[in-house]
Protein backbone atom coordinates (compact mmCIF):
# COMPACT_ATOMS: atom_id res chain seq x y z
CA UNK A 1 0.00 0.00 0.00
CA UNK A 2 1.28 3.25 -0.70
CA UNK A 3 2.75 5.94 1.61
CA UNK A 4 -0.03 8.29 2.26
CA UNK A 5 0.03 12.17 0.86
CA UNK A 6 1.65 15.02 3.16
CA UNK A 7 -1.83 16.05 3.66
CA UNK A 8 -3.41 13.03 4.15
CA UNK A 9 -1.02 12.60 7.46
CA UNK A 10 -2.02 15.92 8.70
CA UNK A 11 -5.51 15.68 8.29
CA UNK A 12 -5.31 12.98 10.44
CA UNK A 13 -3.28 14.25 13.04
CA UNK A 14 -5.61 17.36 12.99
CA UNK A 15 -8.47 15.57 12.80
CA UNK A 16 -7.19 13.18 15.86
CA UNK A 17 -6.36 16.32 17.92
CA UNK A 18 -10.05 17.56 16.94
CA UNK A 19 -11.18 14.25 18.70
CA UNK A 20 -9.25 14.04 21.70
CA UNK A 21 -11.06 17.84 22.58
CA UNK A 22 -13.90 15.86 22.40
CA UNK A 23 -13.00 13.70 24.73
CA UNK A 24 -11.87 16.00 27.11
CA UNK A 25 -14.94 17.73 27.25
CA UNK A 26 -16.93 14.89 28.03
CA UNK A 27 -14.35 13.97 30.56
CA UNK A 28 -14.64 16.89 32.46
CA UNK A 29 -18.66 17.60 31.99
CA UNK A 30 -19.15 13.79 33.77
CA UNK A 31 -16.80 15.34 36.45
CA UNK A 32 -18.10 18.55 37.06
CA UNK A 33 -21.75 19.05 35.32
CA UNK A 34 -23.07 20.38 31.95
CA UNK A 35 -20.92 23.75 31.86
CA UNK A 36 -20.37 26.43 29.37
CA UNK A 37 -16.63 25.72 29.26
CA UNK A 38 -17.18 22.07 28.60
CA UNK A 39 -19.47 22.99 25.82
CA UNK A 40 -17.24 25.28 24.43
CA UNK A 41 -14.64 22.55 24.21
CA UNK A 42 -16.47 20.40 22.30
CA UNK A 43 -17.63 23.38 19.83
CA UNK A 44 -14.25 24.17 19.47
CA UNK A 45 -13.20 20.49 18.46
CA UNK A 46 -15.76 20.39 15.80
CA UNK A 47 -14.82 23.64 14.66
CA UNK A 48 -11.25 22.67 14.64
CA UNK A 49 -12.68 19.20 12.72
CA UNK A 50 -13.93 21.61 9.95
CA UNK A 51 -10.40 23.35 9.92
CA UNK A 52 -8.62 20.05 9.21
CA UNK A 53 -10.98 19.31 6.49
CA UNK A 54 -10.50 22.66 4.93
CA UNK A 55 -6.92 22.64 5.14
CA UNK A 56 -6.79 19.11 3.87
CA UNK A 57 -8.82 19.90 1.20
CA UNK A 58 -6.49 23.45 0.29
CA UNK A 59 -3.46 21.23 0.36
CA UNK A 60 -4.96 18.56 -2.11
CA UNK A 61 -5.54 20.76 -4.33
CA UNK A 62 -2.29 22.52 -4.01
CA UNK A 63 -0.54 19.11 -4.70
CA UNK A 64 -3.07 18.22 -7.71
CA UNK A 65 -2.53 21.67 -9.66
CA UNK A 66 1.15 21.74 -9.28
CA UNK A 67 1.18 18.20 -10.44
CA UNK A 68 -0.46 18.71 -13.42
CA UNK A 69 0.71 22.04 -14.54
CA UNK A 70 4.57 19.84 -14.08
CA UNK A 71 3.17 17.19 -16.31
CA UNK A 72 1.76 19.62 -19.00
CA UNK A 73 4.75 21.50 -19.14
CA UNK A 74 7.09 17.81 -19.49
CA UNK A 75 4.28 17.48 -22.35
CA UNK A 76 3.67 14.08 -19.85
CA UNK A 77 -0.26 15.01 -19.48
CA UNK A 78 -2.62 12.51 -21.03
CA UNK A 79 -4.66 15.17 -23.70
CA UNK A 80 -5.61 18.74 -22.83
CA UNK A 81 -5.03 20.95 -19.68
CA UNK A 82 -8.30 20.73 -17.92
CA UNK A 83 -10.02 24.03 -18.16
CA UNK A 84 -10.46 24.11 -13.88
CA UNK A 85 -6.89 24.84 -14.60
CA UNK A 86 -6.05 26.37 -17.85
CA UNK A 87 -7.86 29.09 -16.71
CA UNK A 88 -6.54 29.49 -13.48
CA UNK A 89 -5.43 33.09 -12.59
CA UNK A 90 -1.65 32.48 -11.61
CA UNK A 91 0.51 35.01 -9.35
CA UNK A 92 3.23 35.66 -12.33
CA UNK A 93 5.71 37.21 -9.77
CA UNK A 94 6.06 34.09 -7.85
CA UNK A 95 6.17 32.17 -11.09
CA UNK A 96 8.90 34.14 -12.73
CA UNK A 97 11.36 34.13 -9.29
CA UNK A 98 14.43 34.39 -10.50
CA UNK A 99 15.77 32.63 -7.70
CA UNK A 100 13.66 29.68 -8.89
CA UNK A 101 15.67 29.13 -11.95
CA UNK A 102 17.81 26.18 -11.57
CA UNK A 103 14.04 24.51 -9.77
CA UNK A 104 11.26 25.67 -12.78
CA UNK A 105 9.03 22.71 -11.80
CA UNK A 106 9.36 24.02 -8.01
CA UNK A 107 8.36 27.13 -9.03
CA UNK A 108 4.87 25.61 -10.65
CA UNK A 109 4.16 24.48 -6.61
CA UNK A 110 4.93 27.58 -4.86
CA UNK A 111 2.77 29.10 -7.66
CA UNK A 112 -0.47 26.66 -6.48
CA UNK A 113 0.49 27.45 -2.74
CA UNK A 114 0.06 30.87 -3.20
CA UNK A 115 -2.74 30.52 -4.61
CA UNK A 116 -4.92 28.98 -1.66
CA UNK A 117 -2.76 31.48 0.84
CA UNK A 118 -5.73 33.65 1.43
CA UNK A 119 -8.20 30.95 -0.12
CA UNK A 120 -10.43 27.87 1.35
CA UNK A 121 -12.33 25.01 0.23
CA UNK A 122 -15.33 25.45 2.71
CA UNK A 123 -17.35 24.77 0.04
CA UNK A 124 -18.90 21.36 -1.64
CA UNK A 125 -19.17 22.96 -5.07
CA UNK A 126 -15.60 24.17 -5.20
CA UNK A 127 -14.42 20.98 -4.24
CA UNK A 128 -16.12 19.31 -6.55
CA UNK A 129 -15.09 21.72 -9.63
CA UNK A 130 -11.94 21.85 -8.14
CA UNK A 131 -11.37 18.05 -7.95
CA UNK A 132 -12.59 16.62 -11.00
CA UNK A 133 -10.00 18.34 -13.34
CA UNK A 134 -7.80 15.63 -12.22
CA UNK A 135 -10.49 12.86 -12.11
CA UNK A 136 -11.32 10.73 -15.06
CA UNK A 137 -14.97 10.44 -16.75
CA UNK A 138 -15.84 7.64 -15.01
CA UNK A 139 -15.11 8.71 -11.38
CA UNK A 140 -16.02 12.46 -11.24
CA UNK A 141 -17.45 13.55 -7.72
CA UNK A 142 -20.39 12.78 -6.27
CA UNK A 143 -20.78 9.92 -8.40
CA UNK A 144 -17.51 8.66 -7.83
CA UNK A 145 -17.69 8.29 -3.74
CA UNK A 146 -21.47 8.26 -3.24
CA UNK A 147 -21.54 4.69 -2.36
CA UNK A 148 -18.69 4.05 -0.63
CA UNK A 149 -20.49 7.01 1.91
CA UNK A 150 -23.77 5.31 1.79
CA UNK A 151 -21.74 2.21 2.34
CA UNK A 152 -20.91 3.54 6.33
CA UNK A 153 -24.31 3.08 6.90
CA UNK A 154 -25.33 6.34 8.59
CA UNK A 155 -28.99 7.65 7.41
CA UNK A 156 -28.41 10.87 9.21
CA UNK A 157 -25.60 11.54 6.86
CA UNK A 158 -26.48 9.73 3.34
CA UNK A 159 -30.64 9.60 4.07
CA UNK A 160 -30.15 5.89 2.46
CA UNK A 161 -28.07 2.75 3.87
CA UNK A 162 -27.70 0.00 1.86
CA UNK A 163 -30.66 -2.02 3.14
CA UNK A 164 -32.20 1.23 0.93
CA UNK A 165 -30.26 -0.21 -2.23
CA UNK A 166 -30.62 -3.42 -1.82
CA UNK A 167 -32.66 -5.30 -5.20
CA UNK A 168 -33.15 -1.98 -6.77
CA UNK A 169 -31.59 -1.04 -10.10
CA UNK A 170 -32.07 1.56 -13.10
CA UNK A 171 -33.71 4.41 -12.07
CA UNK A 172 -35.14 3.11 -8.33
CA UNK A 173 -31.31 3.40 -7.83
CA UNK A 174 -30.44 6.71 -8.97
CA UNK A 175 -33.38 7.88 -7.63
CA UNK A 176 -32.15 7.00 -4.25
CA UNK A 177 -28.08 8.00 -4.79
CA UNK A 178 -29.14 11.37 -6.04
CA UNK A 179 -31.56 11.33 -2.56
CA UNK A 180 -28.04 10.46 -0.71
CA UNK A 181 -25.82 12.75 -2.55
CA UNK A 182 -28.23 15.63 -1.96
CA UNK A 183 -28.31 14.63 2.34
CA UNK A 184 -24.89 14.41 2.68
CA UNK A 185 -24.08 17.87 0.91
CA UNK A 186 -26.39 19.28 3.22
CA UNK A 187 -25.46 17.68 6.17
CA UNK A 188 -21.72 18.56 5.23
CA UNK A 189 -23.20 22.49 4.52
CA UNK A 190 -24.46 22.66 7.67
CA UNK A 191 -21.57 21.70 9.87
CA UNK A 192 -19.45 24.10 7.83
CA UNK A 193 -21.98 26.59 8.31
CA UNK A 194 -22.14 25.85 12.45
CA UNK A 195 -18.69 26.58 12.36
CA UNK A 196 -19.10 29.95 11.04
CA UNK A 197 -21.55 30.96 13.32
CA UNK A 198 -19.46 29.53 16.47
CA UNK A 199 -16.19 30.95 15.27
CA UNK A 200 -17.48 34.49 13.86
CA UNK A 201 -19.95 35.35 16.00
CA UNK A 202 -19.77 32.99 19.28
CA UNK A 203 -22.52 31.09 18.66
CA UNK A 204 -24.97 33.80 18.98
CA UNK A 205 -25.90 34.74 15.49
CA UNK A 206 -29.45 36.37 15.01
CA UNK A 207 -30.46 33.12 12.92
CA UNK A 208 -28.07 30.30 14.57
CA UNK A 209 -27.15 27.21 14.10
CA UNK A 210 -28.43 25.05 17.51
CA UNK A 211 -25.54 23.81 19.55
CA UNK A 212 -24.70 20.42 19.22
CA UNK A 213 -25.31 17.89 22.13
CA UNK A 214 -22.30 14.96 22.96
CA UNK A 215 -23.78 12.69 20.35
CA UNK A 216 -24.30 14.94 17.74
CA UNK A 217 -21.07 16.48 18.04
CA UNK A 218 -19.07 12.92 17.75
CA UNK A 219 -21.54 12.26 14.87
CA UNK A 220 -20.29 15.55 13.03
CA UNK A 221 -16.74 14.94 13.74
CA UNK A 222 -17.19 11.20 12.32
CA UNK A 223 -19.14 12.39 9.36
CA UNK A 224 -16.21 14.43 8.53
CA UNK A 225 -13.50 12.28 9.15
CA UNK A 226 -15.41 9.72 6.69
CA UNK A 227 -15.65 12.03 3.89
CA UNK A 228 -12.41 12.90 3.72
CA UNK A 229 -10.80 9.75 4.15
CA UNK A 230 -13.53 8.21 1.32
CA UNK A 231 -12.63 11.40 -0.35
CA UNK A 232 -8.94 10.81 -0.67
CA UNK A 233 -8.72 7.13 -1.01
CA UNK A 234 -11.09 8.17 -4.17
CA UNK A 235 -8.17 10.99 -5.16
CA UNK A 236 -5.27 8.74 -4.88
CA UNK A 237 -6.92 5.65 -6.46
CA UNK A 238 -8.27 7.47 -9.36
CA UNK A 239 -6.39 10.92 -10.24
CA UNK A 240 -4.99 10.94 -13.58
CA UNK A 241 -1.17 12.38 -12.85
CA UNK A 242 0.17 12.01 -9.45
Amino acid sequence: MPEPKTYRKHFDEDIERAQQMLNLADRYEADDGDTQIFRDVRYAGVAMAVGAMDAYFCDAYVDCLATSLKHYVRGQYPGELPSVYANRELPAGVALDTSRQHRPLWALRMVARRIMERENMLSSSRVKDEFNGILPTSHKLWVGIIDALIDLGKRRFTGVTPADLRGKKGKDREQLTKKATKCFLDRLTNTIQWRHDWAHNCGRPKLRVDHFTKLQAKARLSEIRDFVEIFDDHLENYRVVR
